[in-house]
């Protein structure tokens, strides 16, 4: 036994530079080695383990708080390791928008004079000058930063109040310590190293939705409380603001769940329930209808139009459901126009039978390894017995809906699943329920293994966190490679700007970065984003247009030194040169990084 598992721990050690997926077989490896070995190894520090956090759980609300201070404070604790993550990709910056939009007090921008040199993707210049995005992210990014002068400050607490509220629909579903189990498992795949907590993307506020309407449903059920039916309302008014279609499908199953319940109800009783559980949700969703009607109609000009509908229309990208049609466009601006042939060439995926087949056989292999992994996928080997289980029908219509509304569409990123998140842990944890009785019936082995998948878990997340942070944080291949490594999912975009945008905020007064492409630029690795109130922004960024253009650019922006971005390939470090010609900037000259 010492010799195998001194083995075992000099695979893993070799294995440090491989992914999370690859730990986690080598995990299960070792796990079975042990089980078929000694099939009793460490039986009584299991039983403690699990009577103590049986103990725990049964204080239910002590818990769910339990789980949101852990999921804040052990993100808190891998700063040294995965740092603040800064903006890198167009739809993070479009979000940032917003957030600094709604702390000027206001909710939308006046277009800018010099609009056309500022265009860039996910954001809108007229009517007015904003993000295309529904509030939601910006609303806690906003909050994060007058809370702790950080943005990122809001995207740990949704992250935090997302496991909160799983643990809290668990508990409506599930005996306590399943559901502190799936807590603490929504902490581990989604808290700590993902790009939900590691990115500006918007990712929680969807799996806080869904679960808070998933998690009220068997309380209103039972209950018949009015709280529930106010914090059902919440969750479908986040589902609004965040991803409306894909919460839409998902809160059908529950919608149609709750009128054939009240259909069954007696007369009176009905009257009751009516007024304790519908009165609640449709009053939260009247208020949210009204403030996002209010929020359309400061930014599109029309309370039924979305800004995400003007910047469609506008720019021609075709939207990420099949049944759209694409609009014809030519963009004066490249980067804009290879942006748009990009989406087009997606979208013809999607309709395209074979290619779309092929996509989907690649999205759903993305979508395991975020979501389940290789230990997890164990407990699924038992969702035959949850598939057939009563109990847990209503998540599981929940679960296929979300997997229904992500199939529809272009793109299929792990947050577009979010809102069924909860409904696919309870479909997860009673499979593991399943597996669980089954071994303790007459397979020991099974039981043995139900116990190590969490220790394999945490684990897996131990080798992770001492991964040098060098190798975590960038490949080493480029200057504008930055990684949020998890059990999938990778970002690029350009660490550089951050160092510009640091270096020209230490040289006083205002700059004009005047951005010029090479060929070898993709539209993917943007560098015009701009703050708000443009005007008065320490630094604003345009885009070179020609001379006439950039005379009418430098007359407008007079005052201001000037200088000249050129990046000619994305791999390669940009030049920050003084502009040519322009006497504010002639006495200084920044250097780029050096490639690494």
């Amino acid at each position: 036994m010492p010799l195998f598992i001194a083995s075992t721990f000099a695979i893993i050690v070799l294995a440090l530079g491989a992914d999370l997926n690859a730990l986690e077989i080598i995990g299960i490896a070792v796990a079975a080695g042990v089980i078929l070995v000694s099939p009793r190894f460490a039986n009584r520090q299991f039983r403690a383990g699990e009577r103590w956090l049986l103990a725990l759980a049964q204080h239910r609300t002590r818990t769910v708080f339990l789980v949101g201070a852990l999921a804040m404070l052990l993100r808190l604790a891998l700063l040294p390791v995965a740092p603040v993550p800064q903006p890198v990709i167009v739809d993070e910056f479009s979000h940032r928008l917003l957030a600094d939009t709604l702390l000027l007090g206001r909710v939308t921008n006046p277009t800018p004079p010099m609009w056309a040199h500022m265009e860039t993707m996910h954001v809108i210049q007229k009517p007015t000058y904003a993000s295309m995005y529904l509030p939601g992210q910006g609303l806690f990014l906003a909050l994060g930063k007058v809370m702790t002068g950080s943005a990122w400050a809001g995207v740990l607490l949704s992250v935090a109040l997302m496991c909160m509220a799983i643990c809290w629909a668990l508990q409506g579903w599930l005996p306590p310590g399943w559901a502190l189990l799936g807590g603490l498992i929504a902490i581990a795949r989604f808290g700590l190293f993902s790009y939900w907590i590691n990115s500006y993307w918007g990712s929680a506020l969807g799996g806080l939705g869904g679960a808070l309407v998933i998690g009220a449903w068997p309380r209103i059920r039972d209950r018949m409380s009015i709280w529930p039916a106010v914090l059902m309302g919440f969750g479908v008014a986040l589902l609004a603001i965040s991803r409306p279609f894909e919460g839409a499908v998902v809160c059908a199953p529950v919608a149609f769940a709750l009128l054939w319940w009240l259909a069954r109800l007696g007369s009176a009783r009905r009257l009751a329930a009516t007024v304790r559980t519908v009165v609640p949700v449709a009053c939260v969703l009247a208020v949210t209808a009204g403030l996002l009607a209010y929020y359309n109609w400061r930014v599109t000009g029309d309370p039924v139009r979305l800004p995400y509908t003007v910047n469609q229309q506008t720019y021609g990208w075709p939207t990420t459901l099949p049944w759209f049609s694409i609009q014809p466009r030519t963009h004066t601006v490249k980067v804009m126009h290879e942006y748009y042939l990009w989406e087009v060439k997606e979208h013809q995926k999607l309709v395209n039978f074979r290619q779309n087949v092929f996509r989907s056989v690649i999205d759903i292999i993305y979508l395991w390894t975020f979501f389940a992994g290789p230990a997890l996928t164990i407990f699924l080997i038992f969702l035959p017995y949850s598939l057939r289980d009563k109990r847990v029908r209503l998540p599981v219509v929940v679960l296929l809906g979300g997997v229904l509304a992500v199939a529809l569409e272009q793109s299929r990123y792990p947050h577009y699943f979010a809102p069924a998140t909860a409904a696919y842990l309870i479909v997860l944890l009673q499979s593991a329920r399943h597996m669980r009785a089954i071994g303790a019936r007459r397979r020991p082995m099974l039981m043995a293994m139900c116990r190590y998948i969490p220790v394999i878990v945490l684990m897996t997340l131990a080798v992770r966190t001492a991964l040098p942070a060098s190798r975590t944080r960038d490949t080493g291949a480029s200057p504008y490679t930055s990684w949020y490594t998890s059990w999938c999912c990778g970002r690029t975009g350009g660490l550089d700007r951050d160092r510009i945008l640091d270096q020209l905020n230490r040289i006083a007064g205002p700059h004009l970065v005047v951005v010029r492409y090479g060929s070898n630029h993709k539209f993917m690795y943007e560098w015009v984003h701009n703050d708000p109130d443009i005007d008065h922004a320490k630094i604003a960024w345009a885009r070179e247009m020609g001379p006439n253009r950039d005379q009418e650019l430098l007359d407008y922006f007079r005052g201001r030194r000037v200088w000249l971005l050129i990046v000619n390939d994305d791999f390669k470090p940009p030049e920050l040169l003084p502009y040519p010609g322009s006497p504010q900037s002639a006495s200084l000259r920044i250097q780029p990084a050096p490639a690494r």
